[in-house]
Order: structure tokens, then sequence, then C-alpha cells
């Protein structure tokens, strides 16, 4: 299902960030020497289909790159040993995942000097929110060293992809308050309430004794939410939601009788999110992929990219989930959805 929209919208040292992979994509002739274009991955999870298509895309090219994988715990106190990390191993660019991992590298661009990454060009991938972020003062051009590709439709698009499921008057939604972008999607949604005539029903997820949000709390705040008497749970761009309790999330949502649409791919086609609009990760990482070849290959200045969205959305559609809450999509829909059996 396609929806066409503009944008309207980090051992201690190594210890923690431990460089998982050296590979190559486009491998050189035998005679040749190391490839040149060295690139540091940073990744708070394991690789996914984003960047499967992300080094495709290089692989196609025939862009001889070296990418090195780091993980990131995803931690802030972590963020400044990341720096330091990628600093000494002084690639040629620097790809990025996700909101809070793209500004423990970059930070946001209003960073005192030193601090962050400001000298190396850094493509990142689903950052939900680049200007309200702070990450980027704009897009086009960004005038940094940082430049990307969201994955997130557009909000009234998720919210018409929904109603085309089944109209709805209460929303619910998780913030997670050590993830900004979370409040961001909240801050909007509570705007197009307003707009639209629906009831946003909102939680936050407590912290625990270490500042961190506590995964044993989601129970008590999803069952909170059902108490409300939601149509739907809205889950939006999260890593903590959306990605590392995925399974969690979606399970007690279930347990709650609470149909749930999600604005990221993985936890629909991974967990038991019901069904979801997003842009395919593979495309967004091409994307993210061509950008970076701008940068390496044609010699383009990063702060001249324009940091994009991709303009087609995907719905996809979780029959087992579908089945489980007895909540059947309209056939008009099934018809131009993605189906996961």
């Amino acid at each position: 299902m396609s929806y066409r929209a503009r944008w309207a919208w980090t051992t201690a040292c190594a210890a923690v960030l431990v460089t998982v992979t050296s590979q190559s994509a486009g491998a050189p002739p035998p005679n040749q020497a190391e490839p040149p274009y060295r690139i540091s991955m940073v990744l708070p999870r394991e690789e996914q289909n984003i960047e499967a298509g992300f080094r495709d895309y290089l692989a196609k090219r025939k862009l001889p790159v070296r990418i090195d994988v780091l993980r990131f715990s995803g931690k802030a106190e972590d963020g400044p040993a990341l720096v330091r990390q990628l600093r000494e191993s002084k690639p040629q660019l620097i790809y990025t995942w996700g909101t809070g991992t793209t500004l423990a590298v970059a930070g946001p661009y209003d960073a005192p000097a030193g601090k962050f990454i400001q000298d190396i060009p850094v493509v990142f991938t689903e950052v939900t929110d680049p200007l309200g972020s702070h990450l980027l003062r704009q897009l086009d051009p960004p005038g940094r060293n940082v430049t990307g590709v969201s994955h997130v439709a557009p909000l009234p698009a998720q919210l018409n992809a929904i109603r085309g499921y089944r109209p709805f008057k209460r929303l619910g939604y998780i913030v997670n308050p050590k993830e900004s972008n979370t409040q961001l999607v909240a801050d909007a949604l509570g705007k197009l309430a307003k707009e639209q005539g629906f009831e946003l029903v909102q939680e936050t997820v407590p912290l625990d004794a270490t500042g961190n949000p506590d995964p044993h709390a989601l129970k008590d705040v999803i069952d909170k939410i059902a108490a409300r008497k939601v149509d739907f749970l809205y889950i939006g761009p999260s890593t903590f939601l959306a990605f590392t309790h995925r399974d969690q999330v979606t399970e007690l949502a279930l347990q709650a009788k609470l149909p749930t649409f999600c604005a990221t791919e993985s936890i629909v086609r991974k967990a038991r999110c019901m069904f979801g609009l997003f842009s395919h990760g593979s495309n967004v990482g091409r994307f993210a992929a061509h950008k970076a070849a701008q940068v390496l290959a044609e010699g383009k200045r990063v702060d001249t990219i324009p940091a994009e969205t991709l303009q087609r959305f995907s719905l996809l559609i979780n029959m087992p989930t579908v089945k489980a809450l007895d909540l059947y999509p309209p056939l008009a829909l099934l018809n131009v959805a993605e189906v996961i059996q």
C-alpha cells in the first residue's frame, strides 16, 4: 500500500563499544590493495534488512568499501567512549541507526565543539525527527556533517491507515522518557488529536534505580492504557519499545486484547504487532547508501546533501495477531497490504 508524502517532520570504551565485524562490500580483485573507503557502522542492535540494503547498494555499485561494525550500548553515559573510539579508528564515513545512536555520535547541531564527531561525514537511518531532536537545524541543505534517511510515514498518513482498518475514538500511546523522539511523537499526536477529534491516552514508562526505563513496568503501563478502553495502541519509533522489548510489548498488548499499530517494520514482521505503515527497511538502507556513495565516490560535501524520507510507504498486516484478536481487516485493505501468515 503506498502513500506519497513529504517531510512535514552511545569498556567502558572497547568493552562496551566493540568492533563486531569487518567486512567488504564490492570485493576488489585479488591483487588490489585494501579497499579505500572505510565506513564505521554504529548500531545498538544486530544488523537487519536496513543494513543489508545499505551493503547491497554499495556492492552493486562496485564501490570498494570496508565496513567496521561497532556495537553501541544505547546508554548516554557510554557516548563519550564511542566518540573516542570513532576518532581513533578514523573512518571516512560513519553510518548510524536511530535517533539516540546518531545523537551520541554527532550530537545536536548546537553542541559545543569537540564533544561529538563534527569532522567526519555521518549518514543516519531511522531518525524519526531530525529537526525536533535538534540533530539538524534544517533538512535541505543540512548545513553540518550529518545527512540521512528517515523511515517513518507522516503521522496523518499513519492515522488514515488506522482508520482504514477501523475507525477509532481513543488512541493509546507509550512514552519512554529516555528517548526524546517518543515525546516528540506524543506532542504531534496530541496536536492531531485536537484537530481530528480523537482522545490520546498516554502513559510513561517509569525509570528504574539506574535511571533507565524499567521493562518490568511495561505490563502495568499497558494495562492502564487498556483500562481506558482505547481502540488501538499506537507504538511509535522507539528502540526500547519497538525493538529491544518488542516481543514483550506486543505480547502484553495481546494479553490485554489491545490491537496494535506500529510505525516501524520489525515489530510487525518479527514480533506480534497487528499492522503498520512505514518505508521498507531495505529501501531505507539503499537510499542511505546512495548518500554515502555521493560523499565517498562523488566527492560531494555531506552538508549539502539533503536529509530525506522515502515517499513510498507499505502497509504490513500480521495475520496471526489478527486471528488472535479476531479483528479482521476490510477486504479492500487486504488487497493492497503485504500479509504475514
